[in-house]
């Protein structure tokens, strides 16, 4: 493994569990930050709302980058026999990171500066907090994250550690089913909040023992 790739190896999968696990605490602290009524109109729900409830979404931003980064570094390092894995596991990763981008710059731009500002015109379907908005079209770039890990998952294996990355990112597997079953095909929150759990936990934990990979140049 050359130097370059295991700094960028390194540095990537550091920050990508970093802002994995900031995601995951500011999504889920954002009530607390600002709440809003349950939904019934723009007027409402403009009244109520703060840009700092708009906080996780400067996290996913950063990781749809650091992601692709880990990725490539993943590709560049997996034997050759099973480059196939890992160049799929890129190409998904950067349907992902574009998805996620445009998702949260729509966010940070134009849902919260219009709603800061009283412009409320044409953005009711863009909302976080609306069912069925654009917005969770657009989280299904979680999908193709998820699914990018599961195929990147067949690179890995021999030592316990590779064995360790390997599981867990096949284990996205779930996740990719829960969260399509629940936007797509009307599965139960419940299967998807659980589903969800093998990513808030896998991620981190799988970009953690990455950056030990890259830190040895395994």
């Amino acid at each position: 493994m050359s130097k370059s790739i295991s700094k960028l190896g390194f540095w990537s999968a550091i920050l990508s569990a970093v802002f994995s696990v900031l995601w995951f605490i500011t999504f889920n602290l954002k009530n607390l930050f600002g709440s809003v009524p349950a939904w019934h109109d723009i007027e409402a729900y403009a009244a109520a709302f703060s840009p700092i409830r708009m906080l996780y979404v400067y996290p996913s931003l950063l990781l749809a980058l650091t992601f692709i980064v880990l990725m490539a570094c993943i590709h560049l390092w997996s034997p050759e026999d099973k480059k196939i894995w890992s160049l799929i596991g890129l190409a998904l990763a950067i349907v992902y990171s574009a998805m996620a981008s445009i998702n949260y710059n729509i966010q940070a731009v134009a849902v919260s500066n219009s709603l800061a500002s009283g412009e409320t015109m044409g953005i009711a379907m863009l909302l976080p907090d609306r069912s069925h908005s654009v917005f969770e079209a657009l989280a299904n770039s979680y999908v193709y994250m998820a699914l990018s890990m599961v195929a990147s998952g067949f690179a890995f294996s021999g030592s316990r550690l590779k064995n360790w990355i390997r599981w867990i990112f096949l284990a996205q597997l779930l996740t990719a089913v829960g969260q399509a079953g629940w936007s797509m095909l009307g599965l139960s929150e419940t299967i998807f909040y659980a589903t969800s759990m093998v990513w808030v936990l896998g991620a981190p934990i799988s970009f953690v023992l990455l950056a030990v990979l890259f830190r040895r140049g395994q």
